[in-house]
């Protein structure tokens, strides 16, 4: 259930979007306008703060905690497609293009936006150019990840996309307090690869026989990287 907070913190509104890139430099006015037209929203983790074709009224900008954006598919299965972290700006995409949400937004943990109403939006966007401009490459860059992201899943077996988007996590991880753990859950990984639970219990479950990997409660410690390196690269559909 998504909470409605309404409040008049309208300095720390103006300074939220002034701080946000794609929102950064408006005229005074325009930024008044945008504060005027906004409210905090809370959002408890596993809720949505949308759901995919719903109409897109509004964008947002994640004050505090973590958000997935989950792309359903026809048969139920989801998948996460980009994660957004403290400061991101999203949902604006949406205004220009179809008019409904191509994918929902679902809170990782208890979440807090800024929601600016979507007709204030747009009024500032025709008065503003370098705004006008900055949308054209938000989406540009959105569409270029999502080809990359398609494109590099698309002719990939099973094991291969768990192969991927493990050794991706493992790389990032290791820089991370959990040095050595992949902080991950099977349902997740089912969600970021866009397989099916039972596909990738079975799969994990391969690996940590063949001692390619360990596992525990949310955990996953990969141990031969070269093999799950060979599979991805050669487990070609």
């Amino acid at each position: 259930m998504v909470l409605q907070i309404t409040s008049d913190r309208q300095p720390r509104q103006i300074e939220l979007i002034r701080n946000t890139p794609l929102l950064a430099g408006l005229r005074a006015e325009n930024l008044m306008r945008l504060a005027q037209s906004s409210r905090f929203v809370t959002v408890h983790k596993g809720d949505y703060l949308f759901l995919q074709h719903d109409p897109a009224d509004a964008l947002y900008i994640l004050c505090a905690g973590e958000m997935a954006v989950i792309l359903t598919s026809i048969d139920g299965r989801e998948m996460l497609i980009d994660e957004l972290k403290l400061g991101d700006c999203f949902g604006e995409v949406a205004l220009l293009a179809s008019g409904t949400r191509t994918a929902g937004a679902q809170a990782r943990e208890d979440c807090e936006v800024l929601e600016i109403a979507a007709g204030a939006f747009l009024s500032v966007l025709d008065t503003e150019p370098q705004l006008a401009r900055r949308m054209l490459t938000v989406a540009t860059q959105r569409l270029f990840k999502s080809q990359k992201r398609e494109s590099a899943l698309a002719f990939l077996d099973a094991p291969a996309r768990l192969a991927r988007v493990l050794l991706e996590m493992d790389e990032a991880d290791r820089r991370g307090p959990d040095k050595g753990f992949i902080i991950l859950s099977q349902d997740e990984l089912a969600r970021r690869t866009g397989l099916s639970r039972q596909t990738v219990t079975s799969v994990i479950s391969r690996w940590r026989k063949q001692q390619w990997i360990l596992t525990g409660r949310g955990r996953i410690m990969l141990l031969q990287r070269d093999e799950l390196r060979h599979v991805q690269d050669h487990s070609l559909l």
